[in-house]
Order: C-alpha cells, then sequence, then structure tokens
C-alpha cells in the first residue's frame, strides 16, 4: 500500500505525490515513515527529504517546517524549499566548504545562527546530489 504525500509552503504545492517511504529532517534526527505508521506532529530542520517510490528516491531540501503523518498521509508544510535545477557535485562542494568557513569565522549569535541554516541547506544539496546521480 502506498502514502500520499503533499508538500506545501504558504504560497504554493510544491509536490503532491505517492509514496513508499519518505524520510523527513526532524529537529532530532530523520523520521521515517513506511505504510501504517502511526500518527504524528513533528517540527522539521531545514535538511533533505527524500520521497521514494518504485525503488526511486526524490529529494527535496526543506527549510523548517511542520509535518503531519495521519491514516497514511504525509503533509508537510515548510516556510521554503531549495531548488535542484542545474546544480553539479563541484559546485554543492565548494558551496558546502564557504558555509562551513562561514560558521567556523561568525563573530556573534547572529551571524553563526545563519551561517548554520546555509550549512544545512548547503549540506542537504550535497546529499540530494548523492540520490540525483
Amino acid at each position: 500500500m502506498v502514502m500520499n504525500i503533499r508538500v506545501l509552503t504558504p504560497d504554493r504545492v510544491i509536490c503532491s505525490t505517492t509514496a513508499d517511504e519518505v524520510v523527513l529532517p526532524g529537529l532530532t534526527g530523520q523520521v521515517g515513515v513506511l505504510d501504517g505508521h502511526a500518527a504524528l506532529i513533528t517540527a522539521l530542520d531545514t535538511g533533505l527529504l527524500r520521497i521514494k517510490l518504485d525503488e526511486k528516491w526524490t529529494p527535496i531540501i526543506l527549510c523548517g517546517g511542520l509535518a503531519e503523518i495521519d491514516r497514511n498521509r504525509v503533509t508537510v508544510l515548510v516556510n521554503d524549499v531549495e531548488e535542484l535545477v542545474d546544480i553539479e557535485l563541484r559546485q554543492a562542494t565548494e558551496e558546502l566548504e564557504k558555509a562551513t568557513l562561514a560558521v567556523e569565522e561568525a563573530e556573534d549569535d547572529k551571524s553563526l545562527l545563519d551561517a548554520s541554516v546555509e550549512l544545512k541547506k548547503a549540506t542537504a544539496k550535497v546529499e540530494a546530489m548523492n540520490y540525483l546521480s
């Protein structure tokens, strides 16, 4: 049996599809969802959402939000998503290196927080590239 999954931002529907398995970037780690999962509402961190259908993974980079799992339906409400168009592994790796350096060089709490979010996005891009290649 398959699950229905919808990924929504405040202004658009990112995807509405079925899935055999979903992996969400929870605040305390990854949350795996299979058919028959218990009802759950969880906060999401910036990171990689993975949707598996017919042995193929589709990655989506989320920028924080919430997920509700209920009766084989997964609804993901996010602030924003990062697009994965025309990006190469080399470019994603360079972004990851720059983001890591920005975290190391952060001089105050705000710049550290901003740099940490960018580091999470860059890490998710590199992970996504592994699923796309």
